[in-house]
């Protein structure tokens, strides 16, 4: 019996250490407020990402779209129902290079909802290639939360 609980609870020490070598963390990004985005989740991103990392812990890092935010991640505005906006077609090519070197550099997996780019009209083929757009947000939000990822609302 002495030797089922030291293997318990040399399990539970081992599992305990593995899961501080990480940092986990889903951005819920509603908002279609530029400057809430580029300093809550931009500016956010980089810097936990580069805390964690002089940490010389693993950071993972998900991002939800949904709601106002889905106008940011279409590469092909003619084609969607933003096609009128100037203003969003001036800050496309930043958005774009910030999104995408997110994603490059520390590895944010952005996700888009996809019953909500349907009620938009927005074609899967619009948007940015690194964009998931598979599954609804609720199901994105619980499969993260589940995998013990911290939530984080940007709206």
């Amino acid at each position: 019996m002495n030797i089922l609980k030291s293997l318990l609870i040399v399990l539970a020490i081992g599992g305990s250490t593995l899961y501080a070598e990480s940092a986990k963390v889903v951005y819920d990004l509603t908002s279609g407020d530029i400057v809430k985005i580029k300093k809550h989740l931009i500016k956010s991103v980089n810097a936990v990402a580069d805390y964690y990392k002089d940490e010389k812990k693993e950071f993972n890092a998900i991002v939800v779209i949904s709601g106002d935010a889905y106008k940011y991640f279409v590469e092909d505005l003619n084609d969607s129902p933003y096609n009128k906006s100037t203003e969003l077609k001036q800050l496309q090519p930043e958005l774009k290079i910030l999104f995408a070197e997110l994603q490059r550099s520390k590895h944010v997996t952005f996700n888009m909802c996809a019953t909500g780019m349907r009620a938009r009209k927005i074609k899967k083929e619009t948007i940015y290639k690194f964009v998931n757009a598979e599954m609804m947000k609720s199901i994105y939000l619980i499969n993260a939360q589940n995998d013990g990822y911290a939530y984080m609302p940007i709206h």
